[in-house]
This record gives structure tokens, sequence and C-alpha cells, in this order.
């Protein structure tokens, strides 16, 4: 009878370790998920900067082709980040319905999404500057600076877009219509009334002048990967 009730004992012991084991590999891969970013460019120049960056804040980074991009492939990832070096033309709507929320520097693609006008310098486009001018500073984005941001060490080329609704987190220092830093909630309405299945982040980043970023640059770009993803 002694040896019954240890025998008994012992089984329960290992049915509870066998259920927290599986436990842990169900929860292990959600959790591996929410720290791969999937970035959309080149494997080096200045992209090689922005992946070195979001390595840095914790990412597993993979970097993909803009021809090879896929909705599906997307899904194994907690965001995804479109760089400006891409053709813009094969990214396009490719990720417009999906539910992982995306940071494009490539202006043109936010046409693509429906979330501005489609013409070039008009609606899309860069100029020549050094800074930029916060227009929303209690927005987590604004990352806590107000006023204007010197994101340049030297002058270079700020993207910008002229977006339909959204909040302009930071735009240009002379003209605020145009955004550099634009913010989309999900559920936000695009252009055709259709309501995004996950947040939007238009970024100012124009390839090339990743090394020309200040410490505050990168801090603006951090403030946007945090709300992107929720973190």
């Amino acid at each position: 009878m002694v040896m019954k009730r240890k025998l008994s004992w012992i089984a329960v012991i290992m049915a509870v370790m066998l259920l927290a084991a599986c436990s842990s590999s169900v929860t292990a891969p959600k959790a591996e998920a929410n720290k791969k970013a999937l970035f959309v460019g080149r494997e080096g120049g200045g992209d090689a900067l922005v992946v070195k960056r979001l390595k840095g804040l914790g990412y597993e980074v993979y970097v993909t082709a803009d021809k090879e991009l896929t909705a599906e492939q997307a899904l194994a990832y907690r965001f995804v980040f479109v760089s400006s070096t891409v053709n813009s033309g094969k990214v396009g709507d490719k990720l417009k319905k999906s539910p992982v929320p995306v940071i494009y520097a490539e202006s043109q693609n936010i046409g693509d999404i429906e979330l501005s006008g489609k013409s070039s310098d008009i609606d899309n486009g860069d100029f020549r500057g050094r800074a930029v001018t916060i227009k929303k500073a209690d927005h987590p984005m604004a990352a806590g600076f107000k006023g204007d941001v010197t994101v340049y060490q030297s002058e270079g080329k700020i993207g910008f877009v002229v977006p339909e609704g959204g909040d302009i987190i930071a735009s240009a220092p002379d003209d605020e219509r145009r955004a550099v830093i634009c913010a989309f909630e999900k559920g936000t309405p695009n252009m055709s009334k259709e309501p995004l299945p996950a947040r939007e982040v238009y970024f100012y980043l124009v390839g090339g002048e990743e090394i020309n970023q200040t410490d505050d640059g990168w801090k603006l770009f951090d403030a946007a990967v945090q709300w992107v993803t929720g973190a």
C-alpha cells in the first residue's frame, strides 16, 4: 500500500512537470516572435546602420529584398520596417491589409496604402535640412522633445508626406503640412474609408542619411519603434 502511494505521488509530480514544460513550449514562440523585425531593404550601406539600431533595441532582424516581400511573410514578425532604399513599386500595397504594424521610410508607399495622395513633390518627397519641428509634443513618438529638433549632423535629405488623417508628430520647419514623422493608429480610415488593420508610421529617414543622424534623431527613431509595436 505504501509503495502504491509513493508511485501515485511520483506520477502526479511527473504530470505537473510535464504540464509546465508544455506550457513553456507553447508561450516561448510568441515571446520570440515579439522580438523579431522584418527589414525590407538592403544588407549593407545605410540600411545596415538601421538594422544595427534595431538589434540594439533587442530585436532579431531579418532582411528581405523588396521583390521578395509578401504579406504572408510579414505575419511571422512583430513589425516591418520598409527602407527608402526599396523600389516603391515592388513594395506597393503588399502590406495594406496586413495585421502587422509597419514603419515606412519610403514616402511613396504611404500613397500606395492610401494614407496620402501619390503626387511626387506634392504629396510625398524630400527636402534638404538638418532639423524638424515637433507638432505634437504630448505624443509618445515625440520622445519628450518640443520645438525644433536637430536630427542630422549636417544638411541632408529629410523625407516627408502630406497625410490624410493620422497624427503629425513632426513636420518640416517651414511647412506644417509636410509630415516628417506621422502616426496612424489602428482603425484610422484610409482614403477609401477602410480602417487600418494595424498601426502604421511614416519616418523621414532617407537612405544614405543614416550615418548623418544625431543622437536626437535616433531617439525619435526608437520612439517610433516603441509606439508602432505598442511596447
